[in-house]
């Protein structure tokens, strides 16, 4: 038999619990009241978390957008489904449920974003930097040219003059040449010598220096792809799994517990 149950003025329907049952009601009694109370066609077992979640999780908490929040709430539910609530309300269950959830979902986000960052089956691990390396280089260029120049010339000159006259008749000319007839004779040598050296040195030399900066602007991107992807997938889904037990661990003492 299915009643109406009133909580802090919060209309709610569930499973009337047998009076001498003082054992709060189950996950299960209470998604029964709330999707399948006056129905005549059923909601399935299989479907009352995905139905029902937004009547228990009527409430903000921090989860990240890489988790189907949908799928987030259901697996909560599902898990805990045949658990009786640890409290004697089902508005004080969902108090502390809101608590709880905003107390540990920080954390588990984190856990939950560190995953996103693989695609096992076409690129493994992908990771990308970018940055900048400003470096200052000095530049320091000396150079020294010496030019020495030596000219040296040496002009030797010799004149001569051989004057003859002869007063004596000229048809014997070879006596003049000979000079057995010569009334006058002159014979003049004359010798020049001149030496010029000159001489050329010069030297020049220049320095300079100079400061470069360079920005070395670089953007590096590294593929890591796995040589056996299913044991990577495998390891992939059993970390998976351990953030969604550690949750549900946490979230256990929202519930009833046997003695």
């Amino acid at each position: 038999m299915i009643i109406p149950y009133c909580d802090n003025n919060y209309f709610l329907l569930f499973p009337r619990i047998p009076t001498m049952n003082e054992k709060p009601p189950t996950v299960y009694s209470i998604l029964q009241s709330i999707v399948n109370y006056g129905k005549e066609e059923q909601t399935k077992i299989k479907d009352l978390a995905k139905t029902g979640r937004t009547t228990i999780f009527d409430f903000d908490y921090p989860l990240t957008d890489k988790i189907n929040k949908e799928t987030f709430e259901c697996m909560i539910l599902n898990h805990f489904l045949m658990r009786r609530i640890g409290f004697d309300t089902v508005t004080a269950f969902k108090i502390q449920l809101n608590v709880k959830l905003n107390e540990i979902m920080p954390l588990y986000n984190k856990m939950f974003n560190a995953m996103d960052n693989w695609d096992i089956f076409n690129d493994g691990e992908k990771t990308t930097r970018n940055g900048t390396d400003n470096r200052t280089t000095d530049v320091t260029n000396t150079s020294k040219t010496t030019n020495t120049l030596e000219n040296t010339s040496q002009t030797t000159s010799e004149e001569t003059s051989d004057r003859r006259n002869s007063e004596l008749p000229q048809s014997e000319i070879d006596n003049v040449k000979n000079a057995s007839y010569l009334t006058d004779y002159n014979f003049d040598t004359n010798n020049s010598n001149s030496n010029d050296t000159s001489n050329s040195n010069g030297t020049s030399e220049n320095n300079s220096s100079a400061n470069t900066k360079d920005d070395n602007i670089y953007n590096e991107t590294i593929i890591k792809t796995p040589a056996d992807k299913i044991a990577i997938y495998r390891e992939f889904q059993e970390n998976l799994k351990t953030i969604y037990g550690m949750i549900f661990k946490d979230l256990d003492c929202l519930f009833y517990q046997l003695v």
